[in-house]
């Protein structure tokens, strides 16, 4: 609980590390390997190349999260802090504030596009387009906007529960290892359309991020119930719509469900920061419109809170359980 009141405080004080809104552990590994992938990343190598580096890079990855994961157990247990080391290491494993700032400056940006006050300030769309990994230069407003709303679907199963998931289960070194994971499949995959390179590591977090999705999927139907002007019961019919859910390297379930409960239609061909052309799927009900205004991004943005908010109160409601039947 600590942990996510400051991966939510902090990050909307103080915005994003380096204008990426994911987990401090995604930047910092990025920092570190994201060199190295852009120059192995060569499209005229064979797919059965790229797939070597993919699995090498992926390695180096896991080895790089093991040693971060490993100091991070041994400052737990020599620097206490009151019990304060665990939730401050475990918040570089999650995203929360940080993302909602990062989404209500891109609001009030598209706000000042349409003349409603003066030009957008310089920098405006750079921490979703860093986060997301798009070169928004490529489309229009509504293009933007459904980026953003995908953003703040995949972030909140990748980024905060499936850690939250691992954490519960193995401790730190389940959440930074899940993390690092996660990274790899960030930096390599290209949401299921690079040529190889990403293979190994999308197939890893896939792996990983099954049983999480499955908790993040109805927590983000349930917040539609508390956000204006979406339905609960349209993102329950989403969780039905068979061959027409995003595949899991675009989002899978839990953009599926927020494009239903929100009623817009998400996806679509979006060019990355490298240059290559990401034709991902259309999801959402069928006379939806892909044709979104900031509105969409401000109900998309409270119903991430919403369950960003439902999800603590079930933990503290499970804590609860637990010391009185512990007693």
């Amino acid at each position: 609980m600590v942990a996510l009141i400051l991966v939510a405080l902090l990050g909307m004080m103080f915005g994003p590390c380096f204008g990426n809104s994911n987990p401090c552990l995604w930047v910092v590994l990025d920092k570190i390997c994201g060199g190295l992938i852009r120059r192995s990343y060569n499209t005229a190598r064979s797919e059965t190349t790229l797939q070597f580096r993919g699995m090498l890079l992926l390695g180096l990855y896991v080895i790089i999260t093991c040693i971060i994961a490993a100091l991070a157990v041994v400052a737990e247990m020599r620097f206490h802090l009151a019990g304060f080391t665990d939730p401050l290491l475990l918040s570089c494993t999650l995203c929360g504030g940080a993302t909602w700032h990062g989404m209500v400056k891109l609001h009030h940006a598209l706000a000042k596009a349409l003349g409603k006050s003066k030009k957008p300030e310089r920098g405006s769309f750079y921490e979703v387009a860093v986060s997301t990994r798009s070169n928004l230069n490529t489309t229009d407003d509504h293009g933007i906007i459904r980026v953003a709303i995908g953003f703040l679907a995949t972030s909140y199963d990748k980024g905060l529960i499936a850690p939250l998931f691992w954490y519960l289960i193995a401790g730190l070194p389940g959440a930074y290892i899940y993390s690092g994971i996660a990274a790899a499949r960030w930096s390599l995959s290209k949401d299921g359309f690079a040529k190889g390179i990403g293979t190994l590591a999308l197939r890893l977090e896939t792996l990983a991020g099954f049983l999480p999705q499955i908790v993040s999927t109805p927590l983000i139907v349930l917040a539609a119930l508390f956000t204006p002007d979406a339905s609960m019961l349209r993102g329950v019919r989403g969780l039905f719509t068979f061959g027409k859910r995003a595949p899991y390297a675009e989002g899978g379930l839990p953009l599926t469900v927020m494009a239903w409960a929100l009623g817009v239609s998400l996806g679509g061909p979006i060019e990355d920061k490298d240059g290559s052309v990401l034709k991902r799927a259309w999801v959402g009900p069928p006379s939806s419109s892909a044709r979104l205004e900031q509105e969409h991004l401000r109900r998309a943005v409270y119903m991430n809170i919403m369950a960003f908010v439902l999800m603590a109160s079930i933990q503290v409601c499970l804590i609860m359980i637990w010391k009185l039947f512990s007693a």
